[in-house]
């Protein structure tokens, strides 16, 4: 009985758990809050309005998604700086980062614009005041995430979880309060806006002693930022893609209609993905911290894996048990209870993507950053064959959990072959 006690004690304070919990605590709180918000979005809006908001919502997140790999960057090298005890570096790359993300910033809303007439025609929404609010969220969500790299990178678990749920909060109420106005998709769209600030905002100003420490410059060469920056971006991007393309092609290829239900199905399939993602955020900075010191750190992924596994089986059979029940919950209208035969399948392709993600994020901590190249071929293969067979929803859940599977396959058989049987015992 001891041991057992002192076994689960060990667990709780392994760095892994503890930080994994105070960011899954905050994230949950924030995803939650979302995800309370989506559904009341679902709700109060048509079938075509909540179509076009999800549309939106998924050109955000794809265009959003290489802020993770910029994160992963970040994460890497302010990391290493800190664990060297060079906050001056780390002060210099924060403001030579930030510079670079402004000017970022500014060019991603001219692009929007410029591009407004080949987006507006794809996803058949003909409004430029709904697109420049999609790309204004970006851009101030790119800067934020800077913020919440460095905070990441110095383990700052505890107030991660705080701007988190803070964020939430924020975007709840805003949303909330905007639609009852009559602002409808704007009042979403803004509410997404307010998140992107409040991030911002709150995640800042913790940083004012390592920005005032800030040293007169920081030189990173250029060949090797490029060699873990570009495979890296690749990578996040591809993977992120397998949950956001699904959904614009849906709305591309079938009515305004199909496409509002088929974001309602996605909404709540990503549950597993809400409860899961805080995992490999946490395990990234300490594996990168181990790998860079020399430490034992193979034990560290498993246990992720495991962590990450056990909840998106549980949920997905729950999906399985009770999908009318589970629908109605959260979807109260009608017309969504026809998702019910979907929601087991699309639990499934969230517990492989949710895996996935987990190797990607332990393949990048270590600079194994080939591997970029199998999930872009498997992330194409997913867009080519929804471009094929799009004749029912069947089609399009079967194509990414096929291709995800095959994916994770991948990733298990390149673990293998790099480490091998042998170098796993050794080093967990």
């Amino acid at each position: 009985m001891n041991n057992i006690k002192k076994i689960i004690q060990t667990t709780l304070n392994h760095d892994l758990v503890s930080g994994s919990f105070y960011i899954m605590l905050g994230t949950t709180v924030s995803s939650f809050l979302a995800f309370i918000l989506n559904i009341y979005f679902a709700r109060e809006l048509s079938y075509q309005e909540y179509g076009i908001l999800a549309s939106l919502m998924s050109l955000v997140t794809l265009i959003a998604i290489p802020s993770q790999s910029l994160s992963a960057i970040i994460v890497r090298y302010a990391t290493l700086f800190f664990a060297k005890g060079e906050e001056g570096r780390a002060g210099a790359f924060y403001i030579k980062s930030f510079k670079k993300l402004l000017i970022f910033s500014i060019f991603l809303n001219l692009i929007f614009l410029i591009l407004y007439p080949l987006i507006s025609g794809f996803l058949k929404i003909n409004d430029l005041s709904l697109i420049l609010l999609a790309s204004m969220s970006i851009a101030i969500f790119y800067l934020a995430t800077l913020n919440m790299a460095f905070l990441q990178s110095l383990l700052k678990f505890k107030l991660l979880g705080v701007i988190y749920s803070l964020a939430g909060l924020g975007k709840l109420f805003s949303g909330i309060v905007l639609v009852l106005l009559g602002f409808k998709v704007y009042g979403a769209l803004l509410a997404t806006l307010i998140f992107s600030i409040i991030d911002f905002v709150f995640s800042i100003f913790p940083l004012k002693s390592v920005i005032s420490k800030a040293g007169k410059d920081v030189h990173i060469g250029r060949k090797e930022f490029s060699s873990y920056a570009v495979p890296t971006t690749i990578a996040i991007f591809s993977l992120s893609s397998f949950i956001s393309t699904d959904v614009l092609l849906v709305k591309h290829f079938f009515t305004s209609t199909d496409a509002g239900l088929y974001g309602g199905l996605s909404l709540i399939g990503k549950v597993i993905f809400y409860f899961t993602g805080p995992i490999p955020i946490a395990m990234f900075p300490l594996i990168v911290k181990k790998h860079a010191n020399g430490e034992k750190f193979h034990g560290l992924f498993y246990l992720s894996l495991i962590i990450v596994l056990i909840p998106s089986v549980l949920i997905t059979i729950f999906y399985f048990i009770f999908p009318e029940f589970t629908i109605k919950l959260f979807l109260e209208k009608d017309g969504y209870v026809g998702l019910s035969p979907y929601l087991g399948l699309f639990g499934i392709f969230l517990t492989i993507f949710s895996l996935n993600n987990v190797f990607v994020n332990f393949f990048l901590s270590i600079k194994k950053t080939n591997t970029c190249l199998i999930v872009l071929f498997f992330a194409l293969s997913q867009i080519i064959l929804i471009y094929l067979f799009h004749n029912n929803f069947y089609q399009i859940i079967a194509v990414s959990i096929i291709t995800s599977l095959l994916l994770l396959a991948s990733f298990m058989l390149y673990y293998l072959k790099i480490n091998g049987f042998y170098y796993s015992k050794k080093y967990t």
